[in-house]
C-alpha cells in the first residue's frame, strides 16, 4: 500500500516541523502557564490540549509514513441458521 503524499493538508514535512514546533510547546507550557515580559503578557495553550495536537500530528506522520503502528481491525458476523 501507497502512502498518500498529503494528508489533512500536510504533507510529511510540514507535518515533521509541526510536531517538532508543537513538542517544544509542551516543553513551555510545562514551566509555567503565564509569564510577563514588560508590558506584555504570554498566555500558554493548555497542556492538554497540546497534547492532543502532538498525537493528531503523529498520527498524521503515521498516514504519510505509510507505517501505521495500529493493527487493522476486523469485524466478522456468524449467521444462527
Amino acid at each position: 500500500m501507497n502512502a498518500p503524499t498529503t494528508y489533512k493538508g500536510y504533507t510529511l514535512s510540514e507535518a515533521k516541523s509541526e510536531l517538532a514546533n508543537w513538542k517544544a510547546a509542551l516543553t513551555a507550557a510545562s514551566t509555567g502557564k503565564e509569564y510577563v515580559i514588560g508590558s506584555r503578557r504570554l498566555a500558554r495553550y493548555d497542556l492538554r490540549e497540546i497534547r492532543r495536537t502532538v498525537a493528531e500530528f503523529a498520527a498524521i506522520i503515521e498516514v504519510l509514513s505509510g507505517n501505521p503502528s495500529s493493527p487493522v481491525k476486523v469485524y466478522a458476523r456468524k449467521s444462527r441458521w
